[in-house]
């Protein structure tokens, strides 16, 4: 089939790659002239990592990610381990395949240059001003022109201009929480300040988190604070560091010290606003996915993730089913469960998390189980299974 994606974030490239594996004509339009992603870190659970071996990405990958050796809950004071996963050899034992973290930019440009390997058309600076449907194809309309297409895949994120055009906008609150994010050299760092370990910090209405990305040279860390009254959405907006050492005054002397040592000029926020799941994903042979269909907040760190399982399980149902429509109606069936559970298990972190008094003691004796069961149902989904006729779940 040709088909046409309108969005080159990670979703829809790997959509891109996914489909052109299985033998599609694939075209990429991007409204921006040029491609960068401001972005952060992204933990890469063996959910995704899954699609990322089988898109043979490995070894393009290498030189960019960090694979922790555990994933850890720990107190804001004391510093000690509340509770902890054990990652590297464990998590490939348990799900065969491994759990990395990596800058969004770099995950960004190993997949663009696949896209060029592969000789797929990707075309910027082209701004899509509608799309339709019409009897037996769809179409998208550029500089005033239709171009038609046998499907046509939003992936252009939480602001989808695919999506509105289908849906109209989508009501938005906010959550109360504002998302800072820095990177810090690992070399400025005093040494051991930070282990080799994905690190959540809990405290009293905010929490920490760090992990390694630019094949460890870099720590990235992501606040999160409740706040009132700060509404942006911009992930390019700065942030004043100053702020950000009084928010976290008084919490354990790791994450002052951090602190000291962040650069200011790699210091943004944003607020973060929450989407009910849509109804609908599609109209005729027009589908949306990723943050289009089903933006994530940060608190289960799956957004990538969910994105990457959209474009595997996509383009397996494409293979799957003789008409388009069939196929679209049965990916919206068969991930909808599964992104709803996501984004309810985020949306539901934004608060535990945060917890405080004897609500956070609680919390603390039973994270351990919880967190198991939580992961091991994110982590041991395979996309790449999912597309038969009789698969629903």
């Amino acid at each position: 089939m040709n088909v046409i994606i309108i969005g080159a974030g990670i979703g829809g490239l790997v959509s891109a790659l996914c489909l052109d594996a299985k033998g599609h004509k694939v075209e990429i339009y991007e409204k921006a002239e040029t491609l960068s992603e401001l972005g952060a870190g992204v933990q890469l659970s063996p959910n995704a990592t899954r699609v990322l071996n089988y898109l043979d990405l490995f070894e393009d990958l290498e030189p960019y990610i960090f694979e922790p050796k555990s994933f850890q809950f720990l107190n804001y004071l004391s510093g000690k381990v509340i509770t902890e996963r054990k990652l590297g050899e464990a998590i490939k034992n348990d799900f065969n395949s491994p759990n990395y973290d990596i800058h969004r930019a770099d995950l960004q440009r190993v997949l663009l240059n696949k896209i060029k390997a592969r000789n797929i058309d990707i075309r910027t600076n082209m701004k899509v001003t509608n799309v339709g449907n019409n009897k037996n194809s769809a179409f998208i309309e550029v500089d005033g022109k239709e171009i038609e297409a046998d499907l046509i895949i939003g992936a252009d994120g939480i602001h989808s201009k695919v999506s509105d055009s289908l849906f109209g906008k989508k009501e938005i609150t906010f959550t109360g929480n504002v998302a800072w994010r820095m990177l810090i050299p690992v070399e400025l760092l005093p040494e051991n300040l930070i282990l080799p370990n994905t690190s959540v910090w809990l405290g009293p209405n905010k929490h920490f988190v760090t992990y390694h990305v630019s094949g460890g040279k870099n720590l990235n860390c992501v606040c999160l604070v409740e706040q009132e009254g700060w509404l942006s959405e911009s992930w390019s907006e700065k942030g004043d560091i100053e702020d950000l050492k009084r928010a976290y005054k008084g919490w354990n002397k790791t994450i002052e010290t951090l602190l000291d040592y962040a650069d200011p000029n790699t210091l943004f926020k944003w607020a973060l606003h929450d989407r009910l799941p849509m109804k609908q994903w599609s109209k005729g042979r027009i589908v949306v996915l990723g943050d289009a269909a089903h933006p994530m907040l940060p608190f289960l760190a799956q957004g990538a993730a969910m994105a990457i399982e959209d474009g595997a399980v996509l383009a397996n149902c494409i293979d799957n089913f003789e008409e388009v429509g069939e196929a679209i109606s049965h990916f919206e069936k068969v991930r909808k469960p599964r992104t709803s559970y996501v984004q309810s298990a985020a949306r539901r972190n934004a608060k535990v998390l945060h917890f405080s008094g004897l609500a956070a003691i609680l919390r603390n004796l039973v994270m351990g189980y919880v967190g198991n069961k939580i992961f091991n149902k994110l982590y041991s989904y395979d996309a790449l299974s999912i597309a038969s006729k009789n698969h629903n779940n």
